[in-house]
């Protein structure tokens, strides 16, 4: 092979590093060894040692080899006995409404059990309000709570009259609304329906009913609530990326952040550019976002960068808002407890022409485009809008991302491989609700719901992700469901032919997820040249039985080699603290000199 022939095949950082390696002056900042490595790399799946400098993996293999590199300052880390593997990267989350729960009322499935509990909480907090204070509740879900049937405008009206409250579903796609939360919103019988599938829905009598349905509609409520403090979701926002790197994650990437605070994209950057963040971040903007987006003056740096659009085509399955070919079935869940009307059959967002305008500004304008996608009705559409645009604007190395994909047909996943659009699913479908979905869509359908093992035989590189707070964060959980379909309450299986191997699932929260990111050349994998994002484990994955991969504790993580303090008191958060406080005591003194020049 000629000379300019290997040069073809090897980076020039590569032969550069070689060339550095060679010198016996050359040495390494850290070493890490004692115990499994995993690299998720094919190549080589596996080592007992590797080796770190300024950043990046500069040597992968035995610990003799690897040793060679010690010198006198070289940091050496014994994981005695663990396993080290590429930081988790969780492919689809939403850190600042999991950052604001903590000032939300708490009516989940997860903390309560029964229609009443719920409601006591919710009289509770109505209780103890302060004056213009609204009480936002988040993770009503008939579906957990067995006897949680819909609130009525009456009801929501008796807990009070004056105290605007608003009820957010668990996967929030719907909301629960009084009068005063009407009121207080602006919202009237007369006021115009959001944009897509967003409504204020409304009686026989053309009266509203208490119930705003979808992202659109929910986003106009939201968006004439009192404002949270910016200093304030900077620190909740903080301490939620310490969760998540608690759990094993390095790298994040949001889609759809919600105004909560004014421009989420300032104080998100603002954040990613401490050194000491805790986590990458990787955002999807909203359509609403994006022109404001497109003047921001730092739309990445290190630890931040913005792909692309997120869209909605289709809504939740629990609210029967995905798009199914076939209606629901009528059962006391979907009738009774869920709302719905028989044989109800989800709208999509968008008509052909919209969804096909709206992929292609984006699509031509270089950006990745991830579309929430549940159902059957919704992916065609999608797909056939995708067909069309490509054919005029062929662009390679797209990666755009179907996402949830509940329902996806085989041939639809064929075809999105063709098209070379990528797959993510929301596992956790399963775990929680597996039991309860035979009541929606039916024994046949749920044999084939969420089907990733189908994805893979069709050539995909899926993802998976938690979709928090949708449910939990944390790797374990849905590696797990991925590899044995198991249920929560009752252990069934739903559809074993979907079931995946250990391996796949791994690389479904490494690899996978950093390609569908365009981010696989500096992560996700232990690869000589790459960042060192690492994780260190308890407990080999590979080597336990899947059941107990809940069981695997997170001991370390660490970003380009440095070790990621996940104290909620690190001096980032302190800093945030005091910030704040200050913030707090200058809006005092102004209301102080105010009322004593008056009087």
């Amino acid at each position: 092979m000629t000379t300019s022939r290997i040069l073809d095949h090897v980076e020039i950082k590569e032969i550069v590093l070689l060339l550095i390696l060679s010198s016996n002056l050359y040495g390494v900042d850290t070493i890490f060894l004692g115990g499994n490595i995993l690299t998720m790399d094919d190549e080589r799946p596996s080592a007992r040692a590797l080796a770190v400098d300024r950043g990046r993996i500069v040597s992968i293999g035995t610990e003799k080899e690897v040793l060679e590199l010690r010198r006198h300052w070289t940091q050496i880390i014994d994981i005695r006995g663990g396993t080290l593997m590429p930081g988790f990267i969780e492919a689809h989350c939403h850190p600042i409404a999991g950052a604001m729960l903590s000032q939300l009322v708490d009516v989940s499935g997860f903390t309560h059990g029964s229609r009443s509990d719920v409601l006591d909480t919710i009289r509770d907090a109505v209780a103890v309000a302060a004056p213009g204070e609204w009480i936002f509740a988040f993770g009503w879900d008939p579906i957990m709570v067995k006897d949680l049937d819909n609130p009525t405008l009456a009801e929501l009206d008796q807990i009070s009259l004056d105290v605007p409250i608003f009820i957010l579903t668990q996967m929030a796609h719907m909301a629960f609304i009084n009068s005063a939360g009407y009121r207080n919103a602006g919202i009237t019988r007369e006021t115009p329906e959001p944009p897509g599938a967003g409504k204020f829905q409304k009686d026989v009598d053309g009266e509203l009913n208490g119930v705003v349905y979808e992202i659109s509609a929910i986003q106009y409520v939201i968006n004439n609530m009192p404002k949270t403090p910016r200093g304030t979701i900077e620190l909740l926002l903080n301490l939620q990326y310490g969760k998540f790197a608690k759990a094993g994650y390095t790298t994040i990437s949001v889609l759809g952040p919600v105004n909560t605070a004014g421009y989420p994209l300032g104080f998100i950057s603002g954040l990613s550019h401490d050194s000491s963040v805790p986590v990458r971040t990787n955002l999807y903007v909203l359509p609403d976002q994006f022109d404001i987006f497109r003047g921001h003056p730092e739309r990445e740096n290190p630890n931040f960068r913005v792909n692309g659009v997120k869209l909605y085509m289709d809504g939740s399955p629990y609210t029967g808002g995905a798009a199914f070919s076939e209606p629901y079935l009528n059962t006391e869940l979907t009738i009774d407890r869920m709302g719905l009307k028989p044989d109800h059959v989800g709208q999509v967002n968008y008509n052909d022409k919209e969804i096909t305008d709206l992929i292609a500004k984006y699509h031509t304008d270089g950006f990745q485009i991830a579309v929430h996608s549940q159902g059957e009705r919704a992916l065609d559409l999608l797909l056939d809008s995708f067909d069309r645009v490509f054919n005029e604007h062929p662009r390679p190395d797209h990666r755009h991302r179907l996402e949830h994909n509940a329902l996806i047909t085989r041939s639809q996943m064929e075809r999105a491989q063709r098209l070379g659009i990528t797959l993510s699913f929301f596992i956790d479908h399963i775990y929680y609700y597996g039991t309860s979905l035979e009541h929606i869509v039916g024994k046949d359908r749920l044999k084939r719901y969420m089907p990733i093992g189908s994805a893979i035989h069709a050539g995909h590189r899926p993802s998976i992700h938690t979709d928090n707070p949708a449910t939990p964060f944390g790797p374990f959980r849905p590696i797990r469901t991925a590899v044995t379909r198991k249920t929560r309450d009752t252990g069934t299986i739903n559809g074993a032919d979907e079931r995946i191997s250990i391996d796949a699932a791994l690389k479904a929260v490494t690899i996978n997820a950093a390609w569908q990111l365009f981010e696989e050349k500096e992560r996700g994998a232990i690869e000589i040249g790459k960042a060192a994002d690492l994780v260190l484990l308890s407990q080999n994955p590979k080597a336990i039985d899947p059941e107990q991969l809940d069981q695997i504790r997170v001991l370390s993580t660490w970003i380009n080699g440095k070790w990621i303090d996940t104290s909620p008191f690190t001096w980032m958060n302190i800093k945030l603290g005091l910030l704040l406080v200050y913030e707090f005591l200058k809006i005092q003194l102004k209301v102080w000199l105010s009322v004593r020049n008056k009087t």
